[in-house]
């Protein structure tokens, strides 16, 4: 059976993207079937975390009719299925006239996960995919504004009656500043599904056009997105790290390994 899971948030800028690149990636290399769509029609950005080039059909002409689901399926450099959006002004010009559920019927019981990145905000973008999906999965940071936003793409999955997997907090510091996990659950009364730290490591990665679970394996942010993942698919895909003893911590404070 195609699950097929839509990431969303209701603010811009709280790593969406990266979340919904790193776990397509970590479910790839578990050996799943895995396609990743970029549906955030107007922005998209995806391709540029891969470093695919602006060649060739997209999800654009697929959505005016012009291509099939198909056809616009390239590949990453790790092998993994990506249908990107078209990264032109021009296509901002064209009609959308297939919706996105129609469009990816060709892909269901073909592979084992469809992700959509869905496009910042609760617009029409945001509509699209979340009528496509079967599953959500809300990214948010842990401040104010992010989670306020992430409350109400609750409700707007709460509207269209799609199940929600939960939340992941991205981006967390561990500061005084950071609303507390605790807090964000029971506020948004969803389970948190992880949480990924702020890692110098991410940007790192978008700079290399190569995500983190690939580039940097051994980060925080990386073993953080291999327990989302077993909480996503309800396996352990992924054996939990071992905590480090206090030695082992203050020689990796003392290496700069941490």
């Amino acid at each position: 059976m195609t699950r097929i899971i839509t990431f969303l948030s209701g603010k811009g800028g709280v790593g969406k993207t990266t979340i919904s690149s790193n776990v397509a990636e970590a479910l790839f290399a578990a050996g799943k079937k895995v396609v990743v769509v970029d549906a955030n029609v107007t922005t998209p950005n995806l391709s540029l975390h891969y470093g695919l080039s602006e060649s060739g059909p997209s999800l654009h002409d697929v959505l005016n009719g012009n291509f099939n689901i198909t056809d616009v399926i390239y590949k990453t450099s790790s092998g993994l299925p990506i249908i990107p959006g078209g990264l032109s002004f021009n296509n901002l010009k064209g009609k959308i006239k297939k919706s996105l559920a129609k469009s990816l019927i060709e892909l269901v019981g073909k592979v084992d996960y469809i992700l959509i990145d869905a496009s910042a905000g609760l617009g029409g973008e945001t509509q699209l995919a979340v009528k496509a999906s079967d599953e959500l999965v809300i990214v948010t940071n842990p401040e104010l504004p992010a989670v306020t936003d992430a409350l109400k793409a609750k409700k707007m999955a709460e509207e269209y009656r799609v199940s929600l997997l939960g939340v992941v907090l991205n981006k967390v510091t561990g500061l005084d500043f950071d609303l507390k996990e605790d807090n964000i659950r029971e506020f948004l009364e969803l389970p948190v599904l992880g949480v990924v730290p702020h890692d110098i490591h991410v940007p790192m990665s978008i700079r290399e056009r190569t995500p983190v679970f690939i580039s940097y394996p051994e980060s925080k942010s990386a073993k953080a997105i291999k327990q989302i993942v077993n909480k996503i698919t309800g396996e352990e895909l992924y054996i939990p790290d071992k905590e480090d003893g206090p030695f082992k911590k203050w020689l990796k404070r003392f290496l700069g390994l941490e």
